[in-house]
């Protein structure tokens, strides 16, 4: 161990002061957590650092931690990793632990209360706890935030949770014991019929040509996310009627009483404010996801915040970068007080910095660097203005209910270019959702009109060896707004959104696609709207026109039109059924005659409407000995020229009585969750792996398809199908038909 030098001549340094000992440390895979890390692999070659981590905690540390941006190329065989989750009793983190770091919680705003209470709450004393188990008696530092102090005005003085006399008196089990019955509860009400009926009339209207168990489980979703939200609901409103802004605040609060009467040897309280990018170390700007303030600041900049916001705009809006944290919290490490300790790592008193700051900084940068939008345009942002938070909240709730009547109509009404109508309504149903939300969350921080006093956290600063203050300074008089704002910090934030969040890209052209993956398997093709394009409707219509005479023609295709309202309506709701109901169309129609015109298909029908990329695709599948399938609801004396394309053709088939058709179908339609008991089928007869399986479709229908092989491809999908793959990244591509040969 290093020797200390006379402290009355020279203070000795946080390298002397901790050499030698080993530091527990929690929430190193957080964003907090993996800066400390790297500052004590940097600064403190002689600390050893044992990492408390859920999971397998060996493989987090070597390919998630070390890795990571603070720790990389940094000498990590001093850090030893145990397996533990503080959410739950009976944690084992070994003996001689001589410093705890704890900085693992949950950071969300939304958190429902008992998840929040048990981890945040909980957490530190069962850490606590575990470790004097293990015989260590070690110096306690706990990560709590500036928020725990509640929703005040004027200076918030660096005090611990319930010492002031207006601060209620809580019970903790209590409390946990309130929300885990309200989690009982409201999974008991999910479930009453009232709120089945409209889960299962949404999964309806978002994938019900799926089929019923794509419904089913969409219905089962819903009902889990209605639970949470409620959840999330509940706890928002108790944290707020005992004078805190969110359950993140209430349970950081709770913790701090709770390890306060643990009574640690000694004890310090950490409270930061905003904690946001790096102004320094590892290096200016690093963040790894979109941190408190983050979400505010680009959803301006997309166009989702369209110009006015919940706040007032003279309020002051306490950010720090993640670096000051971690220094903060190695400073407090190495110099431990006699009596408990808390300090704000905060900026508001002494480098003040306004929410009308934050948005004139903000705007001034997205108007030199837009972020483009879907299309790839940039954005143009509006100045950006302030109202209530009621207000916001009840223009958003307006709107809310103008497109949910559009979305009423979409699928009660035939409306032109109806894909294009709802994707419309989608974009807009999204932006105002996520508008509503910030606007929920964020709306007792824009009126938060506070000051953190950080009296104690400069005395810290102060007391330092002149080396660490450069060292591990977190000084915050030395931040210039405009450029840790413009210059630092939503660059990086640019970089998260630009270019837009990774997912699926069209496909234009084959020579930028790669070659299908995986060894040879199944290769399941829909044919109409994939090697086709065309319908079911288009196959009838050319089979009862392509004799006519013009006039005839017209006559028939006027009494037809009268028809397609309905279909369209029945088709979004259930391929199923329209597909039973389509074929009556051919009752006591003459099967020979049909099936003898059929045989013109290939020139007059069929070879117009091959998308060549089809063809293309299927001849490198057979390449690569792939089975090629084609599946279809088309009927199967029309879709018989293009069965030298595949191994096998599986096609509706009709019922034949005297020569005529009846109408019905021989076998129930290959539509929904029926392709893909077809596909497994398929698999299974032909020994192979699903997951190696490819498959291709291009509407909502085939769902359950794409879903059940390894390789899903959406090809010219409707919008329902683009966000199912969009939500779960899948490959969409966009097909034509020029130059097709077969």
């Amino acid at each position: 161990m290093l020797a200390l030098p006379d402290e009355d001549v020279f203070p000795a340094t946080i390298r002397q002061r901790l050499a030698g000992q080993t530091i527990l440390l929690t929430g190193a895979s957080g964003f907090l957590g993996k800066a400390v890390l790297g500052q004590i692999l940097r600064e403190l070659p002689e600390t050893d650092v044992t990492l408390l981590l859920r999971g397998d905690a060996a493989k987090r540390l070597s390919e998630e931690i070390l890795t990571s941006g603070p720790c990389e190329g940094l000498d990590g065989s001093r850090v030893k990793a145990i397996s533990g989750d503080l959410g739950r009793e009976g944690l084992d983190v070994g003996a001689g632990i001589d410093v705890v770091i704890h900085c693992a919680a949950s950071v969300s705003f939304e958190q429902p209360l008992d998840e929040a209470l048990e981890l945040n709450s909980k957490g530190p004393a069962r850490l606590l706890e575990s470790v004097r188990a293990a015989g260590s008696d070690p110096y306690f530092i706990h990560v709590s935030t500036a928020y725990a102090a509640g929703m005040r005005t004027g200076l918030v003085l660096e005090k611990p949770s319930g010492t002031a006399p207006t601060e209620p008196w809580l019970d903790l089990n209590a409390e946990l014991d309130a929300a885990k019955a309200w989690r009982r509860d409201i999974e008991a009400e999910s479930r009453l019929p009232v709120h089945q009926h409209r889960f299962v009339a949404e999964a309806h209207r978002a994938i019900g040509p799926a089929g019923g168990p794509a419904v089913g489980t969409r219905a089962e979703i819903l009902r889990y996310e209605w639970v949470r939200d409620q959840l999330t609901e509940r706890g928002r409103e108790r944290a707020r009627a005992l004078g805190w802004s969110d359950t993140y605040g209430l349970s950081k609060a709770l913790g701090e009483r709770t390890l306060i009467t643990a009574n640690p040897r000694n004890l310090t309280i950490v409270r930061p404010a905003i904690v946001e990018s790096a102004l320094h170390t590892p290096y200016p700007g690093w963040m790894e996801s979109l941190k408190v303030a983050d979400p505010i600041m680009l959803g301006y900049g997309a166009g989702i915040i369209p110009g006015r916001f919940g706040a007032n705009r003279s309020i002051r809006i306490d950010i720090i970068p993640v670096d000051f944290v971690a220094n903060a919290c190695l400073a407090a490490a190495a110099h431990p007080p006699e009596t408990p300790r808390v300090f704000n790592v905060s900026t508001g008193m002494r480098n003040p910095f306004t929410i009308g700051d934050l948005a004139e900084m903000t705007t001034r940068y997205f108007r030199d660097f837009p972020i483009p939008d879907e299309d790839g345009l940039p954005v143009s942002v509006p100045d950006w203005k302030f109202s209530s938070g009621r207000e916001i909240l009840t223009t958003l709730d307006r709107a809310t209910k103008v497109l949910e009547r559009g979305r009423t109509l979409v699928d009660k009404l035939p409306i032109p270019r109806s894909n294009d109508v709802e994707l419309k309504l989608h974009k807009n149903q999204r932006k105002l959702d996520r508008l509503k939300r910030l606007n929920e969350i964020y709306k007792p921080y824009g009126e938060l009109d506070c000051v953190f006093d950080d009296r104690n956290a400069r005395a810290l600063l102060e007391s330092l060896h002149p080396d660490d203050q450069e060292r591990f300074g977190f000084d915050v008089d030395e931040i210039d707004w405009d450029h840790y704002l413009g210059e630092v910090h939503l660059p990086a934030l640019r970089k998260i959104a630009v270019p837009a969040p990774p997912g699926p890209k069209k496909t234009r052209s084959a020579g930028r696609r790669p070659a299908p993956e995986g060894p040879p398997a199944l290769a399941l093709f829909d044919v109409e709207g994939v090697v086709l394009d065309s319908t079911v409707a288009h196959f009838y219509a050319w089979l009862r026109t392509r004799d006519m005479p013009e006039l005839d023609k017209l006559v028939w295709t006027a009494g037809v039109a009268t028809k397609v309202p309905s279909w369209i309506i029945e088709d979004r709701r259930s391929r199923t059924a329209f597909n039973r109901n389509f074929y009556k169309l051919y009752k006591d129609l003459p099967a020979r005659e049909l099936k003898r015109q059929a045989e013109d298909a290939l020139p007059d029908f069929i070879q117009p409407r091959i998308q060549n990329e089809a063809v293309r695709r299927i001849r490198e599948h057979k390449r690569r000995g792939d089975r090629v399938i084609l599946i279809t609801s088309a009927l199967d004396f029309l879709v018989d020229p293009l069965k030298h394309l595949a191994d096998e053709v599986h096609a509706a088939k009709l019922v034949e009585r005297v020569g005529r058709f009846t109408g019905e179908l021989e076998e129930p339609p290959l539509t929904a969750d029926g392709r893909a008991s077809l596909a497994a089928r398929l698999a299974a007869d032909h020994g192979v792996e699903l997951s190696d399986c490819h498959a291709y479709g291009d509407s909502l229908a085939d769902l359950p398809l794409l879903e059940l092989v390894g390789h899903p491809h959406a090809i010219n999908p409707d919008f329902r199908l683009s966000r199912e793959a969009r939500r779960r990244r899948w490959p969409i591509e966009t097909w034509g038909t020029e130059k097709a040969a077969i």
